[in-house]
Protein backbone atom coordinates (compact mmCIF):
# COMPACT_ATOMS: atom_id res chain seq x y z
CA UNK A 1 0.00 0.00 0.00
CA UNK A 2 1.25 3.84 -0.57
CA UNK A 3 0.85 6.37 1.90
CA UNK A 4 -2.46 7.42 2.92
CA UNK A 5 -3.72 10.34 1.66
CA UNK A 6 -3.17 13.34 3.73
CA UNK A 7 -4.50 16.21 1.20
CA UNK A 8 -7.58 16.89 2.68
CA UNK A 9 -6.14 17.10 6.67
CA UNK A 10 -3.38 19.40 5.03
CA UNK A 11 -5.88 21.82 3.45
CA UNK A 12 -7.74 21.74 6.84
CA UNK A 13 -4.60 23.09 8.70
CA UNK A 14 -4.17 25.46 5.94
CA UNK A 15 -7.11 27.09 6.20
CA UNK A 16 -6.92 27.11 10.30
CA UNK A 17 -3.80 28.41 9.60
CA UNK A 18 -4.68 31.15 7.61
CA UNK A 19 -8.07 31.98 10.32
CA UNK A 20 -4.91 32.46 13.35
CA UNK A 21 -3.13 34.57 11.07
CA UNK A 22 -5.83 36.50 10.61
CA UNK A 23 -7.14 36.76 14.02
CA UNK A 24 -3.42 37.41 15.05
CA UNK A 25 -3.32 40.30 12.51
CA UNK A 26 -6.40 41.85 14.24
CA UNK A 27 -5.29 41.44 17.25
CA UNK A 28 -1.79 43.26 16.13
CA UNK A 29 -4.07 46.01 14.62
CA UNK A 30 -5.76 46.74 18.01
CA UNK A 31 -2.24 46.63 19.31
CA UNK A 32 -1.18 49.30 17.40
CA UNK A 33 -4.53 51.44 17.78
CA UNK A 34 -3.63 51.06 21.72
CA UNK A 35 -0.67 52.72 21.66
CA UNK A 36 -2.56 56.58 20.75
CA UNK A 37 -4.68 56.65 23.39
CA UNK A 38 -4.87 52.77 25.39
CA UNK A 39 -8.60 52.28 24.02
CA UNK A 40 -8.85 48.88 26.16
CA UNK A 41 -12.12 49.78 28.37
CA UNK A 42 -12.28 53.30 27.58
CA UNK A 43 -13.19 55.64 30.35
CA UNK A 44 -14.83 58.72 29.20
CA UNK A 45 -15.32 62.30 30.64
CA UNK A 46 -17.75 63.23 32.73
CA UNK A 47 -17.31 67.14 32.60
CA UNK A 48 -17.95 69.48 30.40
CA UNK A 49 -14.98 71.45 31.06
CA UNK A 50 -12.01 71.19 33.22
CA UNK A 51 -10.21 73.82 35.16
CA UNK A 52 -6.42 74.58 34.80
CA UNK A 53 -4.97 76.44 37.51
CA UNK A 54 -2.85 79.25 37.37
CA UNK A 55 -3.29 82.90 36.41
CA UNK A 56 0.20 82.55 33.61
CA UNK A 57 -0.66 78.57 33.05
CA UNK A 58 -1.02 78.75 28.89
CA UNK A 59 -1.75 74.82 28.79
CA UNK A 60 -0.67 73.27 25.92
CA UNK A 61 -0.40 69.71 24.49
CA UNK A 62 -2.77 66.48 25.83
CA UNK A 63 -2.61 62.87 26.22
CA UNK A 64 -5.24 60.86 27.40
CA UNK A 65 -4.77 57.55 29.28
CA UNK A 66 -8.62 56.36 28.33
CA UNK A 67 -7.82 53.31 30.76
CA UNK A 68 -6.83 54.81 33.59
CA UNK A 69 -9.23 57.92 32.92
CA UNK A 70 -6.36 60.65 33.40
CA UNK A 71 -5.11 63.37 31.01
CA UNK A 72 -1.78 65.24 31.07
CA UNK A 73 -1.56 68.94 29.26
CA UNK A 74 1.40 71.02 30.15
CA UNK A 75 2.20 74.63 30.73
CA UNK A 76 3.88 76.98 27.88
CA UNK A 77 5.33 79.46 30.28
CA UNK A 78 7.22 77.50 33.22
CA UNK A 79 6.91 73.48 31.68
CA UNK A 80 5.02 72.19 34.44
CA UNK A 81 2.49 69.17 33.78
CA UNK A 82 -0.43 68.12 35.36
CA UNK A 83 -2.23 65.45 35.67
CA UNK A 84 -6.44 65.49 35.34
CA UNK A 85 -8.93 63.12 36.01
CA UNK A 86 -11.73 63.11 34.07
CA UNK A 87 -14.34 61.66 36.17
CA UNK A 88 -13.96 64.00 38.42
CA UNK A 89 -11.86 66.92 38.02
CA UNK A 90 -9.41 66.93 40.13
CA UNK A 91 -5.76 67.78 39.53
CA UNK A 92 -2.55 67.41 40.70
CA UNK A 93 0.92 68.75 39.18
CA UNK A 94 2.36 65.57 37.58
CA UNK A 95 6.20 66.55 36.77
CA UNK A 96 7.42 70.16 37.91
CA UNK A 97 9.34 72.03 34.81
CA UNK A 98 11.26 73.52 36.96
CA UNK A 99 13.24 70.17 38.89
CA UNK A 100 13.45 68.62 35.11
CA UNK A 101 15.12 71.65 33.22
CA UNK A 102 11.62 72.23 31.29
CA UNK A 103 11.00 75.80 30.74
CA UNK A 104 8.22 74.85 28.35
CA UNK A 105 6.16 72.00 26.95
CA UNK A 106 4.30 71.52 23.90
CA UNK A 107 2.93 68.29 21.93
CA UNK A 108 2.86 65.00 24.21
CA UNK A 109 1.82 61.02 23.71
CA UNK A 110 1.63 58.42 25.82
CA UNK A 111 3.57 55.52 24.54
CA UNK A 112 2.10 51.92 25.57
CA UNK A 113 4.54 51.18 28.23
CA UNK A 114 2.92 54.29 30.20
CA UNK A 115 5.62 56.95 29.47
CA UNK A 116 4.58 60.03 28.48
CA UNK A 117 7.08 61.56 25.46
CA UNK A 118 6.85 65.74 26.19
CA UNK A 119 8.24 68.41 23.30
CA UNK A 120 10.09 70.82 24.46
CA UNK A 121 9.28 73.97 22.22
CA UNK A 122 11.57 76.50 21.70
CA UNK A 123 13.76 75.19 24.02
CA UNK A 124 14.94 72.97 20.88
CA UNK A 125 14.12 69.72 24.07
CA UNK A 126 12.67 66.38 24.09
CA UNK A 127 11.66 65.17 27.66
CA UNK A 128 10.49 61.72 28.48
CA UNK A 129 9.09 60.80 31.82
CA UNK A 130 8.24 57.42 33.42
CA UNK A 131 4.72 56.56 34.87
CA UNK A 132 5.37 58.05 37.90
CA UNK A 133 5.75 61.34 36.84
CA UNK A 134 10.27 61.58 37.47
CA UNK A 135 12.16 62.23 34.44
CA UNK A 136 14.13 59.41 32.29
CA UNK A 137 15.90 61.41 29.52
CA UNK A 138 16.25 64.73 28.14
CA UNK A 139 17.44 65.39 24.57
CA UNK A 140 19.22 68.59 23.83
CA UNK A 141 19.05 68.93 20.16
CA UNK A 142 21.33 71.72 19.79
CA UNK A 143 23.94 69.28 18.11
CA UNK A 144 21.77 69.34 15.57
CA UNK A 145 20.36 72.91 14.93
CA UNK A 146 21.33 76.07 16.91
CA UNK A 147 17.43 76.85 17.82
CA UNK A 148 14.60 74.80 17.34
CA UNK A 149 10.74 74.23 17.95
CA UNK A 150 9.89 70.79 19.22
CA UNK A 151 6.38 70.90 18.28
CA UNK A 152 4.33 68.13 18.35
CA UNK A 153 4.81 64.24 18.25
CA UNK A 154 3.27 60.67 16.99
CA UNK A 155 4.23 57.28 18.02
CA UNK A 156 3.68 53.77 17.36
CA UNK A 157 4.94 50.72 18.78
CA UNK A 158 8.35 51.25 17.39
CA UNK A 159 9.14 54.58 16.83
CA UNK A 160 7.97 58.38 18.07
CA UNK A 161 8.52 61.23 15.34
CA UNK A 162 8.59 64.88 16.56
CA UNK A 163 8.03 68.32 13.97
CA UNK A 164 10.22 71.28 13.74
CA UNK A 165 8.37 74.23 13.39
CA UNK A 166 11.59 76.36 12.59
CA UNK A 167 13.85 73.60 10.92
CA UNK A 168 13.31 71.48 7.91
CA UNK A 169 13.61 68.39 9.59
CA UNK A 170 11.90 65.38 11.14
CA UNK A 171 12.89 63.65 14.17
CA UNK A 172 12.73 59.87 15.71
CA UNK A 173 14.11 58.11 18.27
CA UNK A 174 12.78 54.62 19.44
CA UNK A 175 10.41 53.77 21.76
CA UNK A 176 10.52 49.72 21.86
CA UNK A 177 13.44 49.69 24.51
CA UNK A 178 12.81 50.43 28.33
CA UNK A 179 16.09 53.20 27.67
CA UNK A 180 15.41 55.14 25.08
CA UNK A 181 18.57 55.73 22.72
CA UNK A 182 19.84 58.76 20.51
CA UNK A 183 17.80 60.77 18.51
CA UNK A 184 18.16 60.65 15.21
CA UNK A 185 17.63 63.57 12.52
CA UNK A 186 15.12 61.08 10.35
CA UNK A 187 14.07 63.20 7.90
CA UNK A 188 15.19 66.16 6.61
CA UNK A 189 13.17 68.43 3.27
CA UNK A 190 13.96 71.32 1.32
CA UNK A 191 11.78 74.18 0.07
CA UNK A 192 10.74 72.61 -2.81
CA UNK A 193 9.57 69.66 -0.79
CA UNK A 194 7.62 71.40 2.21
CA UNK A 195 7.86 75.49 1.91
CA UNK A 196 8.90 76.74 5.08
CA UNK A 197 8.45 80.48 6.43
CA UNK A 198 11.63 82.57 7.43
CA UNK A 199 9.78 83.31 10.67
CA UNK A 200 6.94 81.90 12.74
CA UNK A 201 5.16 78.35 12.93
CA UNK A 202 5.57 75.83 9.90
CA UNK A 203 5.36 72.44 11.34
CA UNK A 204 2.88 71.84 13.61
CA UNK A 205 0.62 68.84 14.06
CA UNK A 206 1.42 65.37 13.45
CA UNK A 207 -0.30 62.08 12.79
CA UNK A 208 0.27 58.74 11.69
CA UNK A 209 -2.08 56.31 9.28
CA UNK A 210 -3.31 53.55 11.06
CA UNK A 211 -1.43 51.14 8.60
CA UNK A 212 1.76 52.90 9.86
CA UNK A 213 2.53 54.17 6.10
CA UNK A 214 2.44 57.16 6.46
CA UNK A 215 2.93 60.33 8.40
CA UNK A 216 0.81 63.47 8.03
CA UNK A 217 1.96 66.49 9.44
CA UNK A 218 0.12 70.58 8.73
CA UNK A 219 1.77 73.56 7.99
CA UNK A 220 0.06 75.78 9.66
CA UNK A 221 0.27 78.99 7.88
CA UNK A 222 -0.93 78.23 4.73
CA UNK A 223 -2.98 75.30 6.05
CA UNK A 224 -1.30 72.45 4.10
CA UNK A 225 -0.73 69.16 4.42
CA UNK A 226 1.33 66.79 3.46
CA UNK A 227 1.67 63.21 3.26
CA UNK A 228 5.17 60.83 4.02
CA UNK A 229 6.01 57.77 3.60
CA UNK A 230 7.79 56.15 6.49
CA UNK A 231 9.23 53.30 4.48
CA UNK A 232 10.51 55.70 1.39
CA UNK A 233 10.74 58.91 3.17
CA UNK A 234 8.61 60.23 -0.10
CA UNK A 235 7.20 63.46 0.27
CA UNK A 236 3.38 64.15 -1.37
CA UNK A 237 1.11 67.78 -1.06
CA UNK A 238 -2.53 66.82 0.25
CA UNK A 239 -4.81 67.85 -2.16
CA UNK A 240 -7.90 69.94 -0.18
CA UNK A 241 -10.88 71.62 -0.90
CA UNK A 242 -9.56 74.04 0.95
CA UNK A 243 -6.50 75.45 3.18
CA UNK A 244 -6.96 74.73 7.05
CA UNK A 245 -5.08 77.81 7.83
CA UNK A 246 -4.54 78.18 11.79
CA UNK A 247 -4.19 74.36 12.07
CA UNK A 248 -2.47 73.40 15.30
CA UNK A 249 -3.20 69.70 16.64
CA UNK A 250 -4.28 66.50 14.13
CA UNK A 251 -5.69 63.57 15.29
CA UNK A 252 -7.03 61.09 12.22
CA UNK A 253 -9.58 58.33 12.63
CA UNK A 254 -8.96 56.10 10.17
CA UNK A 255 -9.36 58.23 6.86
CA UNK A 256 -10.99 61.26 9.11
CA UNK A 257 -8.47 63.87 10.00
CA UNK A 258 -9.70 66.08 12.73
CA UNK A 259 -7.48 69.53 12.72
CA UNK A 260 -7.76 72.01 15.54
CA UNK A 261 -7.77 75.05 14.11
CA UNK A 262 -6.80 77.49 17.12
CA UNK A 263 -7.60 80.69 15.29
CA UNK A 264 -11.33 79.76 14.12
CA UNK A 265 -12.01 78.31 17.92
CA UNK A 266 -13.30 75.30 16.30
CA UNK A 267 -12.18 71.82 14.91
CA UNK A 268 -12.49 70.83 11.50
CA UNK A 269 -12.88 67.18 9.59
CA UNK A 270 -10.64 66.72 6.60
CA UNK A 271 -12.43 62.95 4.52
CA UNK A 272 -9.03 61.96 3.02
CA UNK A 273 -9.00 59.41 -0.04
CA UNK A 274 -7.26 55.93 0.37
CA UNK A 275 -4.33 56.83 -0.90
CA UNK A 276 -4.31 59.80 1.76
CA UNK A 277 -3.68 62.33 -1.16
CA UNK A 278 -6.74 64.25 -1.50
CA UNK A 279 -9.25 65.76 1.74
CA UNK A 280 -12.34 67.42 1.54
CA UNK A 281 -12.45 69.86 4.55
CA UNK A 282 -16.08 69.72 6.34
CA UNK A 283 -17.95 72.42 8.38
CA UNK A 284 -16.30 73.27 11.46
CA UNK A 285 -17.53 72.31 15.54
CA UNK A 286 -16.92 73.16 18.86
CA UNK A 287 -18.82 75.69 20.90
CA UNK A 288 -16.85 78.01 23.11
CA UNK A 289 -13.37 77.33 22.45
CA UNK A 290 -10.51 79.75 23.06
CA UNK A 291 -7.85 79.37 21.02
CA UNK A 292 -7.46 75.80 20.87
CA UNK A 293 -4.26 74.00 20.24
CA UNK A 294 -3.88 70.01 20.41
CA UNK A 295 -6.86 67.78 20.77
CA UNK A 296 -7.17 63.83 22.45
CA UNK A 297 -9.70 61.53 21.43
CA UNK A 298 -11.84 60.46 24.88
CA UNK A 299 -14.37 57.62 23.66
CA UNK A 300 -17.08 59.92 21.84
CA UNK A 301 -15.47 62.88 22.88
CA UNK A 302 -12.38 65.32 22.10
CA UNK A 303 -10.52 66.83 24.93
CA UNK A 304 -9.44 70.36 23.15
CA UNK A 305 -7.00 72.54 25.16
CA UNK A 306 -7.86 75.92 25.38
CA UNK A 307 -4.59 77.04 24.88
CA UNK A 308 -5.18 81.03 24.63
CA UNK A 309 -1.92 81.51 23.01
CA UNK A 310 -3.31 84.51 21.21
CA UNK A 311 -3.36 86.33 24.41
CA UNK A 312 -0.04 85.67 25.67
CA UNK A 313 0.80 89.22 24.94
CA UNK A 314 -0.36 92.21 24.65
CA UNK A 315 -3.50 94.49 25.86
CA UNK A 316 -6.26 91.17 25.64
CA UNK A 317 -5.61 89.15 29.32
CA UNK A 318 -6.59 85.74 29.11
CA UNK A 319 -10.12 84.85 30.11
CA UNK A 320 -9.62 82.40 33.15
CA UNK A 321 -9.51 79.78 34.71
CA UNK A 322 -8.11 78.12 31.67
CA UNK A 323 -9.69 75.22 30.54
CA UNK A 324 -9.70 71.58 28.81
CA UNK A 325 -13.11 71.36 26.78
CA UNK A 326 -14.80 68.36 26.22
CA UNK A 327 -16.47 68.59 22.79
CA UNK A 328 -18.82 66.02 21.15
CA UNK A 329 -17.49 64.67 17.83
CA UNK A 330 -20.22 64.83 15.04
Amino acid sequence: MGKPFTGIKSLLLSNSMKRSILLLSGLLAVCFACTKDHFFNVIEPDQTSYVIPGETFFPEGIAYDAKQGFFYTGSLTNGDILKVDVRTGTNVLFAPGSAQDRMTCNGMKLDAKGRLWVCGGTQNKIHVLNPDGSLLKSWDLTTFSATGFINDCILDENYVYFTDSWNKQVYRTSVASDIPGEIDQWLTFTDAQIPYASTGVNANGIEMTDDGQYLILIISPVGKLYRIGISDKSIAEIQLSTPVTAGDGLWLEQHTLYVSRNALNQIFPVALSSDYLQGTVGPGFGDGLLFNTTLAKAGSYFLAVNGQLNRRSGPTPPVLPFTVSRVPIP
